[in-house]
C-alpha cells in the first residue's frame, strides 16, 4: 500500500492532463464519481484495518457521506485543473481498491498511490494497477520519471515498485505519519529507457 488520496499542490504545466480510465489486464481503473461515495466509504470501512497502519489519511476515518461526497469533487475538480487523477479500482465491476497519479515530485515526474481491500490482497493486483499506471505515465506528454514512495517497514508495499524494476533512488528521515511507519521513506523511481526494457508485468 502507499498513501493515495491527498490533494497536490499546484500542476505541474509541463505534463499533460492525466487520463480518466486506465485498464490492466484484469482491472478498471477509473476516477471516482461523487454518486461512488457510499461505495468507496464501504471499501474504506471493511479495510480501515488494514490501512490505518500506514495510510495516513486513515487517521481522518470515517468521514461523514457529505465529507465523502466533498473529497471526490474535490478529487474531480483537481482533475479537471490539470491536477492529480484518483482513480476506483474495479474487477468485473467489483470496487477493491483505489490508485492516484499524483503530481508530488517535482516538475516532468508522476508519483503512484495505490491501496488493496483487504479481501482482494495477495493477488498481484496492486503490482497489476502500478504497471498500467506506470505506463500510462510514460504515455504523457512532459514525464520523465515516475516515483512510488514507500515506508522501510511496509515490505508489502515496496514489494510492488521491486518487483517491477523501480530503482531505489533514495531514503528520506521523517516524522512517522501513521502508526506502523519507521519514518524512513523509500522512494523508487523508474524511468522510461528502463520502463521499455522491462518484460510484461508479473501477476502473482
Amino acid at each position: 500500500m502507499h498513501n493515495t488520496g491527498e490533494m497536490s499542490d499546484a500542476p505541474d504545466a509541463s505534463i499533460d492532463t492525466l487520463p480518466s480510465q486506465v485498464t490492466t489486464p484484469r482491472l478498471t481503473l477509473r476516477r471516482w464519481h461523487h454518486d461512488e461515495a457510499t461505495l468507496l466509504s464501504a471499501g474504506v470501512a471493511a479495510s480501515i484495518d488494514h490501512l490505518r497502519p500506514w495510510m495516513p489519511w486513515a487517521r481522518f476515518e470515517p468521514l461523514t457521506s457529505a465529507e465523502r461526497v466533498q473529497l471526490i469533487e474535490g478529487w474531480t475538480r483537481d482533475w479537471e485543473e490539470g491536477g492529480d487523477a484518483v482513480f476506483g479500482a474495479f474487477l468485473d465491476g467489483e470496487m477493491i481498491g483505489s490508485a492516484g497519479l499524483h503530481r508530488r515530485s517535482g516538475d516532468r515526474t508522476l508519483d503512484i498511490g495505490y491501496w488493496i481491500h483487504v479481501d482482494h490482497v495477495r493477488h498481484g493486483y496492486a503490482t497489476e494497477l502500478a504497471a498500467a499506471l506506470t505506463t500510462a505515465a510514460f504515455g504523457i506528454d512532459g514525464v520523465e520519471a515516475v516515483h512510488i514512495q514507500t515506508d522501510e517497514a511496509n515490505k508489502a508495499s515496496a514489494s510492488v515498485p521491486a518487483k517491477l524494476g523501480f530503482r531505489r533512488f533514495s531514503t528520506t528521515e521523517r516524522v512517522p505519519e501513521a502508526p506502523a511507519e519507521s519514518g524512513r521513506l523509500i522512494d523508487w523511481t523508474m524511468t522510461p529507457g528502463l520502463w521499455v526494457t522491462r518484460a510484461a508485468p508479473l501477476i502473482d
